[in-house]
């Protein structure tokens, strides 16, 4: 017999135990939600309290780097304070404040003893010394054997030493380099120079006053005078003036510069007294007129040059660069020197040549040669081309011709046995 489907649902009964285990399960699914709850918080609590130790650090951080600052900003201004207070005290009240320095009683040494210390001073040292007092002008009264070289252009230089060492005093008008020192070194020739900066608004007058002055103090004179007309800016009488006043010749004169004219080398030419040596570089084509005998005449830009002006040169000692001179004439040049016809008393001759290829077959033809060692070169930028041809003079004398390499240019170079014995060339 059937039952109904609502006595059939009663009927159906769920055991104890299925009960008991599904009551269980209820309570663990709830202890895991409560676990992974709690975890969670734990979880939020580590990173708030790890965001709050950076925060922290971070402010730590924030506050130490301001409060340095502020530190170095106090003592900064706490420094420059102290240091206006001491240059204020310094000011208005120096003898209260000025501490004793430690000197060396020089001038309480026997004079001998004074005399040695003052040997020793370089020409700097030694002129600066001389303006000391009026005992220091006193004790300075040693003469030196040094040679004296002045330039004048935009600046002037009293120059004085003896090779490969000199001293100089540089006048011009920056003021930013008054009273400093420098050390200048040279190759070509080997030269070391220490300078004296001197701050002067007319630099040619101080240059004038300090000629006077060395002169009177140490003996000494000028040996050489080099004018730079690029860079001169005063009016030329000026120097002829001074150099007139000097009333003496001096030893070597030379004028440079690419912006000069010729009546103003000229008018240097025609008014200064030189006897030695004559260096010149000469910018138009036209003749100099030489005004009188000397020992070595150089001019370095000589396109005006001829043979026939060469002829009628006396000097000793000739150097041209630059002129348009052939091999054809400069062969005629050495059959005169041979033949004894002209410049008996040659002791060099420096000439460029156009055609170096050609020179033994040009410049020494009909000339009786004995090829020779490489001679020592005048300049040290000169290389040397192969050895030294040998000629001999009809009289006996006998002299080296080389050929050197001077940048992109060619030289000639006759040395005879007439040339000064320092020379070392024969």
């Amino acid at each position: 017999m059937k039952l109904s489907k609502r006595m059939q649902g009663f009927t159906k009964r769920v055991p104890f135990s299925e009960q008991e285990s599904q009551k269980k399960g209820k309570l663990g699914s709830q202890e895991k939600r409560k676990t992974r709850k709690n975890e969670t918080v734990k979880n939020a609590k580590l990173s708030l309290t790890v965001l709050y130790r950076k925060l922290e650090l971070f402010w730590f951080s924030c506050t130490s780097f301001l409060y340095s600052v502020i530190f170095h900003i106090i003592d900064t201004v706490l420094c420059l304070i102290a240091c206006l207070f001491n240059e204020l005290k310094n000011v208005l009240f120096p003898w209260k404040w000025r501490k004793k320095e430690v000197r060396f009683p020089l001038l309480d040494l026997h004079y001998v003893a004074i005399r040695e210390v003052l040997n020793v001073l370089d020409p700097i040292d030694y002129i600066n010394f001389s303006k000391a007092s009026k005992a220091c002008r006193t004790l300075t009264a040693i003469k030196k054997p040094y040679k004296v070289t002045v330039t004048i252009r935009d600046y002037t230089v009293f120059r004085m030493g003896n090779d490969p060492v000199s001293y100089a005093f540089r006048w011009n008008k920056a003021r930013w380099r008054n009273g400093t020192r420098m050390i200048r070194s040279f190759t070509n020739p080997v030269e070391s120079r220490e300078y004296h900066l001197i701050h002067s608004e007319n630099p040619f007058d101080s240059l004038k006053e300090f000629y006077l002055y060395a002169r009177n103090l140490m003996g000494v004179d000028i040996d050489c005078i080099l004018i730079d007309m690029n860079k001169f800016e005063g009016p030329l009488w000026e120097i002829i003036d001074w150099l007139r006043s000097t009333s003496r010749e001096f030893p070597t004169l030379r004028i440079y510069g690419k912006n000069q004219r010729q009546g103003d080398l000229q008018y240097i030419l025609d008014n200064v007294k030189f006897k030695d040596n004559l260096e010149v570089d000469t910018i138009e084509k036209l003749p100099l007129r030489i005004p009188a005998l000397f020992e070595k005449l150089e001019i370095i830009h000589a396109p005006w040059m001829t043979l026939v002006y060469v002829m009628r040169l006396k000097s000793s000692n000739l150097a041209f660069l630059d002129t348009n001179l052939t091999n054809e004439e400069i062969n005629v040049f050495y059959k005169s020197w041979i033949e004894m016809e002209s410049h008996l008393n040659l002791e060099s001759f420096e000439i460029n040549l156009w055609n170096p290829q050609s020179f033994i077959a040009i410049c020494l033809r009909d000339i009786p040669y004995e090829m020779g060692p490489i001679r020592p070169t005048p300049f040290p930028a000169y290389t040397p081309v192969n050895g030294s041809f040998e000629v001999t003079r009809d009289d006996g004398l006998t002299a080296s011709i080389c050929i050197y390499g001077f940048g992109e240019q060619f030289v000639a170079v006759m040395i005879t046995q007439l040339a000064h014995p320092e020379k070392n060339w024969l």
